[in-house]
């Protein structure tokens, strides 16, 4: 099966949030890890930032460990630019204007993934309820999870 990841579910992990067994899980059970460059963009961003934020109570090598973490795992995810191809995505499936910029582009990525396999093939995998919401209105296959622990 062909898995794209969004940002919120490696974030949990990196960030040892009440959702990272659920994360690891379904982390470990894909077979085939993609994503947008937004993956790596948006998680290194996040982890310097809480950093920045924290320093004062977090050890002083925490953002050194957690960048060899999110490199450890990125290293497992084939990772897409953000090209003409998105572009026309984002242009055409006027839907997709639902939600932010940046989840939009990670939508229209999956989306251009997803025409790689089947469709029972493709999952996309996420813990932004708006994300969720918006895939499951373009009939894609996302993780089942309660509504109320969404971020």
């Amino acid at each position: 099966m062909l898995t794209y990841f969004d940002s919120s579910v490696l974030l949990a992990i990196l960030l040892d949030e009440k959702r990272k067994d659920e994360a690891l899980k379904l982390w470990n059970i894909a077979n085939i890890r993609v994503s947008s460059i937004l993956l790596r963009l948006e998680t290194i961003t996040v982890l310097r930032r809480t950093y920045e934020h924290n320093k004062s109570k977090l050890p002083t090598l925490w953002l050194s460990k957690k960048t060899t973490e999110l490199n450890e795992f990125l290293q497992e995810v084939n990772i897409r630019i953000i090209d003409e191809d998105i572009e026309k995505i984002m242009t055409l499936k006027k839907e997709i204007a639902k939600c932010k910029t940046l989840d939009a582009i990670h939508i229209s990525t999956a989306i251009e993934f997803s025409k790689l396999v089947s469709q029972k093939e493709f999952m996309l995998i996420t813990f932004d309820k708006e994300m969720s919401n918006l895939a499951k209105s373009l009939k894609m296959t996302i993780n089942l999870s309660p509504e109320e622990n969404y971020f």
